[in-house]
Parts: C-alpha cells; sequence; structure tokens
C-alpha cells in the first residue's frame, strides 16, 4: 500500500496499517483531531502562525518552513527568487573551479546532503566535463580546525599552481559564506582566514557570495561585509529552522553551483 504524489514522490505504508498497526478504527478515533491539525497546517502555510510558539529568544516569530516547497511571489521561494539563484548558477557554469561552502548546523549538513546525493563522494576527481562544468566543492566552517582550514588553504595554493602552469591562468574560487547572525565563530573565523590568505596568493583569483540575514535595519556583521564589498547576497530566512534551511536559500545556493538550472 502505499500513497503516490504528482511529483512522482511515493509513500510506502505497508508496514504502519493493519491488524496489529495503525487500523481503520485508530484512524476514525482521531478523526476529528487530524482534521483540526490539517486545518491548522493550512493556517501555518498561509500566514506563517502556530499558537504560542516562539523563537529561541522567546519572542513570536512565523513558522514558514512548510511554505517552501510552494513556489509563488511573496513566499520564501519564488519566481523571481529562483531567477536570482539561476544567476548564480549561470556564473560558476565554466567559470568557477572550486566553491568552498562555509556554514555550521543546518547551513553545513543540509548542502553536505545534497552534496552527497546529487554529486557522490568522487565529485571531485571527475573531469570537468563530467561535471557539466560546475565547480569542486569544498566544505568548510562547521568548526575550529587550524589543521582543516591551513590544509583547505594549501590545497587550493597547489591547485592553483598547477593550473597555472597547464592552463596559464589563475585558479577561480568562490566562497560561499552561510551564517544567520552574520557572526558565527567557526564560520565567520574560517572564512576571514581562508579569505585572507587566498587573497595574498597571485595565482588564485577569489570572488564571495554571502547567505545572512536580510534584514537591512539591524545588518549582521556579514551583511554589512558584503554590502561594503560588493559581494552577491542571498537570504536566510526567518520562520525556517537549520533542519528545513535546505529547502530555501541555504540549501539552494550550494544546489545552484553543483545542478540547479533551467528556472
Amino acid at each position: 500500500m502505499s500513497l503516490k504524489l504528482a511529483s512522482g514522490f511515493e509513500f510506502d505504508y505497508e508496514n504502519l496499517y493493519g491488524e496489529g498497526k495503525v487500523t481503520e478504527a485508530d484512524l476514525k478515533s482521531y478523526e476529528e483531531d487530524l482534521k483540526k491539525a490539517h486545518e491548522a497546517m493550512k493556517v501555518m502555510r498561509e500566514k506563517g502562525f502556530i499558537r504560542a510558539h516562539l523563537s529561541k529568544d522567546g519572542e513570536p516569530e512565523k513558522v514558514l518552513f512548510s511554505q517552501l516547497p510552494y513556489i509563488e511571489e511573496g513566499h520564501l521561494n519564488s519566481p523571481s527568487s529562483l531567477k536570482h539563484l539561476q544567476e548564480l548558477t549561470d556564473h560558476v557554469k565554466d567559470n568557477v573551479d572550486f566553491v568552498v561552502s562555509l556554514g555550521i548546523g543546518g547551513s553545513f549538513l543540509g548542502d553536505k546532503v545534497i552534496f552527497d546525493v546529487h554529486c557522490g563522494e568522487f565529485w571531485n576527481e571527475l573531469p570537468k566535463a563530467e561535471r557539466d562544468g560546475f565547480p569542486k566543492i569544498i566544505f568548510s566552517g562547521q568548526n575550529i580546525d587550524p589543521r582543516r582550514t591551513g590544509d583547505i588553504i594549501h590545497y587550493l595554493e597547489n591547485s592553483a599552481k598547477v593550473t597555472k602552469s597547464h592552463e596559464k591562468r589563475n585558479l577561480k574560487v568562490l566562497l560561499l559564506v552561510i551564517s544567520k547572525s552574520g557572526g558565527t565563530l567557526d564560520t565567520m573565523s574560517n572564512f576571514m582566514v581562508i579569505y585572507d590568505a587566498l587573497q595574498k596568493l597571485g595565482d588564485i583569483d577569489v570572488e564571495v557570495v554571502a547567505v545572512t540575514d536580510p534584514n537591512m535595519e539591524k545588518q549582521t556583521l556579514l551583511k554589512k561585509l558584503a554590502i561594503e564589498k560588493g559581494w552577491p547576497q542571498y537570504a536566510v530566512p526567518d520562520g525556517v529552522g537549520g533542519r528545513f534551511s535546505i529547502f530555501c536559500e541555504v540549501g539552494l545556493t550550494l544546489a545552484a553551483c553543483v545542478c540547479l538550472r533551467g528556472f
């Protein structure tokens, strides 16, 4: 027994429903409660409202993760936001050699899932043609590890020497920095060390894409830097917890660097 959606997603409930499991009588007894839950879900999706929900700071906060699959103007994912993501795809494809994704928590784990599912373990070993012109991906910023940070810099420095020798050009590296607060210690310290080191290497062209809180009134450190330096910006929105951030620009920016296109 299964339920198949128009998207092709299929949910098999063979081992959940039947005698000794969830029965028809069970469903009947919860019918009214399920209807109420369904109505509450509709309100949450439309307005982001859940009664008595507070942010981790104790303030009222909308809950918007359930809106993410529905692409409409005014939603977190909209035709205009997907067009903005397409601009990132168009830029990195056949133009950027490495993307260093810097994030922690959902901003690392979600992006790593996208990489593992779409790219596989040996993506960076594939020829450029087999990667369809998309860059190699390195993950950083999920902890303060000077050894790994130093190794990343050394690896990119050696890659730059090979590129200069074989292709007579500079290595092109994009730092994708993801931090809602714009000051996450692990992420921002790794970013600043790598950014400073790469800028000092003459064989590397380094650029930055900032993914942070879009609030203009209370600008994060990362947003201030992005405005000052003219870096492209994407949003870590309110109302979306880290476990769901893979479905907003936190995860979709990484997806744009390996597969997202056609919008």
